[in-house]
């Protein structure tokens, strides 16, 4: 019964130690920085309070006081402490900012005092928590069992909790009840544990009369054993990091899918402490070294036949999300190393007490080594082995780790090949070693390649591989006509940016919008890099004196210089341009400086982490960092989104910048804007220079923005739409993160949302009656609204649904000289009409594989005989794709030829399918034209 009610105790306290644990690292990042050093010191700084912890209990020895009260004491002080940090962790972080400004330009000293804070604030519940276990061992009724099996059972049950912990915090209590009632809960169960060990502490009375400190270090203590127990907590935990470092090239990188894959991870110590409360040997000793052995194999072995997953969907793409699925993948390759070193803790803490003797002591003692190599385990992997040796090499070497530590570990003294045990190690050495010599060592190759593969649909090709100290990223190329076209930046298994030029649109606007709308802007904030397109933009300004650039991975300022395409240039070169590798949110919280403008575009919304840069936490902190008059713009992609966490997000937008408004070109790609204070009216000499700049005007126009009036078709609500939408909604906070969840988004109900705004006349209807574009915008920019307003719907309809796309065309060439729609229809763009330029300039004749984008050329110059000739050249040829015989029908009636339009349909006429289509062109023809229908 007594084993019992300790099992259900150590389950209890795990769970509420691993919900504090997520909870307290959460808060803290947010408090003292989410950047990879930032992250690596806060989790060193948990770990030092748990070691300290074990420490405490490796030099005290318990007299007078029944272990399981003092228990219940450590319990309610993590408790009260644990759950008092959750609520006190950001108004820290917010009292500190004068204190981290006053440091910024001394970063070495900056990073001591964030680690120096980060540990005090956690030293006491963290202390607490690595004394419990030790402490609980010295419960009278447990010397009565052997001391091998029972801190093998209390490990495991306690580490079982864990799993409980963080499936239910993750799944169940963040969405629920916030991070506020996922810390309430976690503080119920400590006091639920420490309440049952106070009521059943019982009277057995005590053995002396004092207490105090009595162990001490000397030539007894066991130090091959420590730093055994040392070496196996550093792989570990490093193999934890390099475990998931692997799995996010299949998996989404999701807090769902970090969750999952620690559960494994828990899952296998707690069952490997209860394996090894089976255990019946009188020499434990002999049994270290074969499991070291064993967990050596396992980590080769794991990886060598790690199942690959099922492609998902059509996309040919691994980017799992199912948690099952991730759950099966994970298990396959992290549970067994993770069932042998539940087994090897309890094995280390049982040969060492077998020197020492005291049970708290030797818990103590050994758990202290481990810790601290299990807080060193991280950033080895992390800092070194990963960016040094990459993934597999790192495997590879945790495995060589595993081997030394099982040679360091054995008796050599009195070994002999006659005893099971000798045999046994010696033929699984020998088995590592052929594991070693016939190992896969390009196996690694094939996982990138399953990561990018998706990517290389449209014929991309790698550039660059790096494996940094956060993520793995893979450079792709996609040529065309023997140039670069545009470039795709692949992070782990996700697309994180590209320099596409429909993504170029709305990056570019992150930067020209806030700059046409405060021309006088000198000094600008760009949080996160991605591949350059927004920097670049705000460099072509001459204007701008200053722009800082935040981005949190060093890796994406080092690729910086491997972009290259038409009218690019790599920005950071720009003296103007100051690059800081940091997490862009402690960036706004720590650093001094007001900007103009403050811009942003992070990663995909459902990676893990995204969330705190779209809290309302978030937008206070960019808020604060503006000079009065101040413009911000971020980046809203409503297609990566439910409804209602759009809505989420608007309504935290909103409730910090009153005058919020949402811009868009032709897709879902939305751009929030806001600013500090009340915008007024650009000054109308400063917005002529600012459209009369050449770079800046060809790069516009590159993206469709042609003309200034044209700025007017971007707009999409202002505030007052945003507060009619979002009533009722509550906003995305740092408190309640999953308000913004995993579930994959509708892109119907997206695409309806967006159509919605996107209509001609409410749209041009919105933009008219709203007061905040009475009150800023320039009078000479209200010019042919109607049209700009139309050929946004049009795009948007044709991009997201398809329409009739000689309908379209009929429209941008006949009643606007707008050059973008008509390259868009004919599958077009400004850059690959450049290039196709170009390569149609070193040869003598028309390539055919230029001839649709100089097609498309000549009708966005509406030089429509050239158009015609090349597409006589196409049927010279013959047509490879009906769509260019349908339209030069429809460009000789236009060109006033339609004798040759009647002669050229009438001479296919037995090749043409009837259908809808012709059906629409022949009677449009016929009622522009009079042209008369084959047959």
């Amino acid at each position: 019964m007594r084993v019992a009610l300790v099992s259900l105790i150590l389950f209890l306290s795990g769970c509420s130690a691993l919900l504090f644990q997520t909870l307290w690292l959460r808060l803290s990042g947010l408090a003292f920085g989410n950047s990879v050093w930032s992250a690596a010191l806060i989790l060193s700084s948990f770990m030092a309070g748990l070691a300290l912890g074990s420490a405490i209990a490796a030099r005290l020895t318990l007299r007078r006081i029944r272990p399981l009260r003092l228990y219940a004491g450590l319990e309610t002080i993590v408790a009260v402490f644990g759950c008092t940090l959750v609520f006190a962790l950001p108004l820290i972080g917010q009292r500190l900012r004068p204190i981290f400004q006053a440091f910024w330009h001394h970063q070495e000293l900056l990073t001591i005092l964030r680690f120096s804070i980060s540990f005090l604030v956690l030293l006491l519940p963290t202390t607490a928590m690595g004394l419990t276990l030790p402490v609980l061992l010295e419960d009278p009724t447990l010397y009565r069992r052997q001391f091998g099996g029972v801190i093998a059972a209390c490990y495991g049950f306690n580490t079982l909790g864990a799993v409980a912990g963080a499936l239910l915090g993750e799944g169940y209590l963040v969405r629920r009840f916030g991070l506020p009632g996922t810390g309430l809960t976690a503080a119920c169960l400590s006091l639920a544990a420490a309440g049952i060990a106070w009521l059943f502490a019982g009277t057995i009375p005590a053995r002396t009369e004092a207490t105090g400190f009595q162990f001490s270090l000397g030539k007894q203590t066991p130090w091959k054993l420590l730093l055994v127990s040392l070496g196996a907590g550093t792989l570990f935990l490093g193999l934890e990091v390099i475990w998931f470092r692997f799995m996010r090239l299949y998996v989404a990188s999701s807090s769902t899918a970090f969750c999952t894959m620690l559960a494994v991870v828990l899952a296998g110590i707690g069952l490997g402490g209860l394996a090894a409360s089976a255990i019946r040997t009188a020499t434990p000793r002999k049994l270290l070294p074969l499991l070291l052995l064993l967990a050596a194999i396992g980590t080769l072995l794991s990886y060598v036949f790690f199942p690959l997953p099922v492609i998902q969907g059509d996309s040919k793409a691994f980017h799992i999300e199912s948690w099952p699925e991730i759950t099966r993948l994970s298990s396959a390759l992290m549970f067994p190393v993770a069932f042998l070193s539940g087994i090897l803790l309890p094995v280390m803490v049982t040969c060492v007490q077998k020197e020492l003797t005291n049970r708290m002591n030797s818990a103590g003692l050994t758990i202290l080594f481990n810790t601290v190599g299990a807080a060193f385990g991280p950033i080895l992997a992390g800092f070194v082995l990963l960016p040094w040796l990459g993934f597999q090499s790192s495997l590879i070497l945790s495995a060589a780790g595993y081997a030394a530590l099982a040679l360091l570990s054995c008796e050599k003294k009195s070994w002999s090949l006659r005893r099971p045990t000798e045999v046994a190690l010696s033929l699984l050495g020998v088995l590592f070693v052929l594991i070693l010599a016939i190992f896969p060592y390009h196996r690694d190759e094939m996982h990138f390649e399953n990561a990018r593969r998706p990517f290389e649909a449209d014929q991309s090709v790698l550039q660059k591989k790096v494996e940094g100290s956060a993520d793995t990223l893979q450079l792709l190329r996609r040529d065309l006509f023997g140039e670069p076209y545009y470039y795709r930046l692949v992070t782990n298994a996700y697309s994180m940016s590209g320099t596409h030029p429909r993504s170029q649109r709305y990056m570019r606007l992150f930067a020209y919008l806030p700059l046409a709308l405060r021309p006088q802007s000198e000094n600008a904030l760009l949080l996160c890099y991605g591949v350059g397109i927004t920097a670049d933009a705000f460099t072509r300004d001459p204007r701008l004196k200053h722009l800082d650039v935040v981005d949190i991975s060093k890796e994406v300022f080092d690729l910086a210089g491997s972009y290259s395409g038409i009218e690019y240039s790599n920005p950071l070169p720009d003296p103007r341009v100051t690059t800081f590798v940091q997490d862009g949110r402690f960036f706004l919280q720590a650093g001094p400086d007001r900007y103009d403008i403050i811009t942003g575009e992070p990663p995909p919304l459902k990676v893990a982490g995204t969330v705190n840069l779209y809290t309302q936490q978030f937008f206070e902190l960019m808020h604060d960092r503006l000079k009065d008059g101040g413009i911000v713009t971020f980046w809203l992609p409503i297609s990566q989104l439910t409804i209602d966490e759009t809505k989420a997000i608007l309504r935290a937008f909103h409730n910090v910048f009153a005058n919020a408004s949402v811009w868009a070109t032709c897709d879902l790609e939305w751009i929030m804007m806001g600013s500090n204070g009340r915008l007024q009216r650009p000054d109308q000499e400063l917005t002529r220079s600012f459209w009369s700049e050449a770079k800046m005007r060809s790069d516009l126009g590159r993206i469709g923005i042609e003309s200034p009036e044209q700025m007017s078709g971007l707009f999409v609500m202002d505030s007052e739409e945003i507060i009619r939408i979002t009533e009722g909604v509550e906003p995305l906070s740092d408190f309640y993160p999953k308000r913004l969840t995993d579930t994959n988004p509708d892109l119907k109900a997206a695409y309806q949302f967006g159509r919605n705004y996107f209509d001609t006349s409410a749209a041009l209807r919105r933009f008219l009656s709203s007061p905040f574009i009475k009150q800023i915008w320039p009078e000479e920019w209200r010019k042919s609204l109607d049209l700009f307003f139309l050929v946004r719907e049009m795009r948007f309809i044709s991009e997201m649904s398809g329409s009739n796309w000689l309908a379209d065309l009929d429209l941008y060439l006949r009643h606007s000289r707008l050059r973008a729609p008509v390259l868009a229809v004919q599958n077009s763009d400004e850059f690959r009409l450049a290039l196709a330029e170009k390569f149609s300039g070193q040869s003598q004749s028309v390539p055919a594989e230029a001839s649709p984008d100089l097609i498309a050329g000549a009708l966005a110059r509406r030089d429509f005989p050239a158009a015609i000739q090349l597409l006589e050249t196409e049927k010279g040829r013959g047509f490879s794709n009906i769509n260019d015989f349908f339209l030069l029908i429809y460009l000789y009636c236009l060109n006033g030829s339609v004798e040759k339009a009647e002669s050229l349909a009438a001479a296919q006429a037995s090749s043409i399918q009837k259908d809808w289509f012709v059906d629409w062109l022949w009677g449009e023809l016929q009622a522009q034209f009079g042209f008369h229908p084959p047959g």
